[in-house]
């Protein structure tokens, strides 16, 4: 069944009302009409199950047949990702691919060896692509909420935010020798923290001065294994790890 994302003030007295780029998705792409049935995830993560009852003038509207409650999919401990800005289309994939696995919110950062850089207005576009990019692998992947790509911001703005909130930092660093990601998830107890954010850097990796102002906002520093991955492989294997040790994957 398709899954579609509204805000929560799209629902009103058991009528969902589809409207921009998903209502014109819904009748031109896949053809639908009065009678098919609809997954429908609000702004607070629940769940519906709705029929179609007509096509209106650049919108949808469905009736409300079933509340399911909170929508599956969502890991019970966030996992937020922040990625070094890489050039080219990489954040695209990065985006994709972590949302898919269960990523929970995404903080593009410029680090000192980002070599895209790029304006505000250019920086709003590229973030508003990205934003894009999750609702649609969340719609694939069947999450229960699209996890919200936020502003591209400088690198220790977004480690002072996270530390403040509590949340365990790990970064993957290919000098370090003796943590490994597992042991260092193995050190804690997931079951009491507010939430997991991995640091990744962009090509060619972090700066020993990143690296050093990281550990002082309690970051901590692991490998992931002998072999050196790219920047858009490193987010998403060390997701893969944590939700695999989070009991995500069965």
């Amino acid at each position: 069944m398709r899954r579609f994302f509204v805000p929560s003030g799209a629902i009103a007295d058991g009528v969902v009302r589809i409207v921009g780029r998903d209502a014109r998705h819904i009748v031109r792409a896949l053809r639908m009409g009065p009678g098919d049935r609809l997954s429908i995830v609000d702004g607070s993560g629940r769940e519906y199950i709705a029929r179609i009852m007509r096509i209106a003038q650049a919108s949808v509207i469905a009736v409300i047949e079933e509340e399911r409650g909170s929508g599956p999919g969502e890991p019970r401990v966030p996992l937020a990702l922040a990625q070094g800005i890489p050039k080219l289309d990489k954040m695209d994939l990065i985006v994709q691919k972590c949302t898919e696995i269960g990523v929970s919110r995404f903080l593009p950062v410029l680090a000192e060896r980002s070599i895209a850089r790029t304006d505000t207005d250019s920086a709003d576009r590229r973030v508003l692509r990205w934003q894009r990019i999750a609702e649609e692998a969340a719609k694939q992947a069947g999450r229960g909420a699209v996890p919200p790509v936020e502003g591209v911001r400088e690198f220790e703005s977004a480690l002072r935010e996270l530390s403040s909130r509590g949340i365990l930092l790990i970064m993957p660093w290919e000098l370090e020798q003796e943590r490994s990601l597992r042991g260092a998830l193995a050190d804690i107890d997931l079951e009491k923290t507010p939430g997991i954010a991995l640091i990744i850097g962009p090509e060619g990796g972090f700066s020993h001065y990143e690296v050093e102002l990281a550990k002082r906002y309690r970051a901590l520093t692991v490998t992931l294994g002998r072999r050196i991955l790219r920047t858009e492989t490193a987010g998403l294997a060390a997701a893969t790890v944590i939700m695999y040790e989070l009991g995500e994957f069965g």
